[in-house]
């Protein structure tokens, strides 16, 4: 700074140095609220050990932890940052104010076992527009394929994927087909109708044609009946990956085509028994020649099969079923109960991958707290 008479001169580097602080405020005053959320992944918490990078981590908001009134009536007004205070991707699935309950979706990296990482969630900008946004959250540079939340009411306007690639489309659906999932609302299926959600021009898609050496197929189940054999979850048809009922008992399993049969990996000893009304988080990886089954972030078996894989450009993807055609119901498979997140991947993820799912969506999930 330079004195000249009475007329002070500062150098532009200088008076940056002084507005910056300022201009930080008052982006920061344009939010009336925030809070830290912390991510635990210690014993205490979710007890994962390992990092998970992208991760789409689950923020459930009601009348317990938020104030709804604070903010705008659609949550516009939203918004999360990390430690370093750089904004975050996040989507909204549900809000519903009246209610007073909301799902939102956040992208940002997870340390293992680690109890002091937080994220800061901001509300209250009357001006603020939103910014949720599915494909910053499920990016397909990160290998995200599909993801369906399932939340919509109806088939009217179908069933939206969040990556962008696939929107699913209602099957026999009658009235609302929806019901409380693990996050948000859940896709709920009759059995007795043949509901199910198909994924039109998966069956000739490249995403599955052929079926990719490495992937990973997730999805929430909670069945109110299972009537029949090979009951299915989340498939492409009988010539990609399933994952479904072992005939008419209690076990599940998964299965991909094998040069001339089916493989489809079960544990050589005890299982998981699944019980009807009940949810359950399946994953599904395979990274060739091995290929891994999580159930509820645990894992329920791993082999290896060095033939050649296949798949053909027939059959589609379908939530709830397992179809030989787009829009029949040829094999009878359809589901009875609630589905919630249908999600594909192109890349195998890891076991800290699989139990971190699980354990930040499922209810009751220790994964994040709330400072008040």
């Amino acid at each position: 700074m330079q004195k000249t008479g009475r007329t002070l001169t500062i150098s532009a580097a200088l008076l940056a140095g002084l507005l910056l602080p300022v201009m930080a405020s008052q982006a920061q005053a344009g939010w009336a609220h925030q809070r830290k959320i912390t991510i635990d992944t210690s014993a205490a918490g979710a007890n994962v050990a390992g990092d998970v990078k992208g991760f789409p981590v689950p923020v459930r908001l009601d009348a317990t932890n938020f104030d709804f009134g604070q903010a705008r009536p659609d949550g516009a007004d939203i918004r999360f940052d990390d430690a370093a205070g750089k904004p975050l991707p996040y989507e909204i699935e549900k809000w519903d104010a009246g209610a007073r309950q909301a799902a939102i979706w956040v992208r940002t990296d997870v340390k293992g076992n680690n109890a002091s990482q937080s994220v800061t969630l901001k509300w209250g900008n009357p001006e603020a527009k939103s910014e949720s946004n599915g494909a910053a959250v499920f990016p397909k540079a990160d290998g995200w394929i599909t993801a369906h939340h399932l939340a919509e009411k109806g088939a009217a306007a179908g069933y939206r994927d969040s990556v962008g690639n696939l929107n699913g489309k209602g099957v026999n659906i009658a009235g609302d087909a929806t019901g409380a999932g693990v996050v948000g609302n859940a896709l709920s299926l009759s059995r007795a109708r043949s509901e199910y959600v198909l994924l039109p021009g998966s069956e000739s898609s490249g995403l599955f044609n052929p079926l990719p050496s490495k992937g990973t197929f997730s999805i929430w189940s909670n069945a109110k009946t299972h009537p029949a054999a090979y009951i299915a979850m989340f498939s492409k048809g009988e010539t990609g990956f399933r994952i479904h009922y072992f005939g008419e008992g209690d076990q599940t399993e998964p299965c991909i085509d094998v040069a001339n049969y089916d493989w489809c990996p079960l544990p050589s000893g005890a299982y998981t028994k699944v019980k009807n009304n009940t949810w359950y988080h399946f994953v599904f990886v395979i990274d060739k020649p091995n290929a891994y089954y999580y159930i509820n972030g645990k894992l329920e078996v791993g082999k290896t099969d060095t033939n050649a894989w296949k798949t053909t450009g027939t059959e589609p993807v379908t939530i709830g079923n397992n179809e030989k055609t787009p829009g029949s119901n040829s094999r009878k498979r359809s589901f009875d109960g609630l589905l919630d997140e249908a999600r594909i991947l192109s890349v195998p993820k890891d076991k800290n991958w699989a139990k971190l799912d699980f354990e930040s969506q499922k209810p009751g999930s220790k994964l994040l707290k709330h400072k008040k």
